[in-house]
């Protein structure tokens, strides 16, 4: 008796309908470009306070270094309005871009006994009650307010509110939703539903490879791709600074995470130390960039997806001499 080849009939049916089959492609230019030019920009990860803050400015500033943006990313409500308005004070007033992750997440919320066990863990950080999820909404509020034009954001019920508030007014038109690592973005079709519901920017999961990277630009055209550079060593240590030209090649517009195999974690103490590391990683990453792919272009800082701050008036009483 012959059986009929499943996997061709798959195949079929999936170039049918003009869906991804396999990572094993040929590399394809991307034809896009930021809204305003460029094809990539450099993010650094876990700049949690003002401190951590100032001293990678500086240290940036003085071994000069390039970044487009800072991710704040233990939670905007652990963080009083004065420190927030200080973060974006100086990223203001020094050209970058940031962006806080909102709070209160499942690790800091009395409803989320669930997460706590094995299993809940695996679910990550979705919110299961509907008091999680107003917090959220607050906290996106209060960080506008503040000033803040760049929001990650960890759940896609949240996600999908967030963007009805953006759309209605009340929620500024230029804030940017940026999607965390956490919610596990591992294919075009994950990407594209958080696109469909808000994203301006989805972090990959950390180890895709070029043709999924490549596939998910063509599947999600006007999707940012914020993709992974060096890893945390407690997420796997990773370190793909002879994959990042062909990234930048096949995900433009994208970002390049960097500086996170500086630390153990997300959670480490952050030390002078740390920071000259985290420095001299992205220093390095952009070195490799520029001898394998010497026409790239970095994007334009007046484009909405740098999130750079935006202010009414500025809280700088601390900046000066501030560690």
């Amino acid at each position: 008796m012959k059986f009929p080849n499943i996997e061709e009939k798959a195949i079929q049916v999936l170039t049918k309908h003009g869906i991804p089959f396999t990572d094993n492609l040929p590399v394809i230019k991307s034809p896009r470009q930021f809204k305003l030019g460029g094809d990539y920009g450099v993010e650094i990860p876990a700049i949690n306070s003002f401190r951590s803050l100032n001293l990678i400015v500086n240290a940036l500033k003085e071994n000069g270094i390039y970044c487009t943006r800072f991710n704040e990313t233990h939670g905007s409500f652990l963080l009083s309005d004065s420190e927030i308005e200080d973060m974006l004070a100086l990223c203001s007033e020094s050209g970058y871009g940031i962006t806080f992750g909102l709070g209160p997440r499942p690790e800091y919320d009395i409803k989320a006994a669930l997460y706590r066990t094995k299993f809940g863990l695996e679910l990550g950080r979705q919110l299961n009650n509907n008091d999680a999820i107003s917090h959220s909404v607050a906290e996106a509020i209060r960080l506008t307010e503040l000033g803040c034009r760049g929001i990650i954001v960890y759940d896609l019920g949240v996600l999908h509110i967030l963007n009805l508030l953006r759309s209605k007014g009340d929620l500024p038109q230029d804030t940017v939703f940026k999607i965390s690592s956490h919610c596990m973005v591992s294919s075009p079709h994950m990407a594209k539903i958080y696109r469909e519901n808000g994203a301006d920017s989805v972090t990959t999961v950390h180890d895709l490879s070029i043709g999924m990277l490549q596939e998910m630009r063509r599947i999600c055209p006007d999707l940012v791709l914020d993709v992974p550079i060096d890893i945390y060593p407690t997420k796997g240590g990773f370190i793909r600074f002879y994959d990042i030209a062909k990234i930048v090649e096949v995900a433009s517009p994208v970002f390049l995470k960097m500086g996170a195999s500086s630390q153990d974690d997300p959670y480490s103490a952050i030390t002078d130390e740390v920071i000259r590391k985290r420095v001299n990683r992205v220093a390095v990453g952009l070195e490799y960039l520029y001898k394998m792919m010497g026409d790239q272009q970095v994007i334009d800082r007046n484009n909405p997806d740098c999130a750079l701050p935006s202010f009414q008036k500025l809280n700088v009483e601390h900046l000066n001499g501030a560690v």
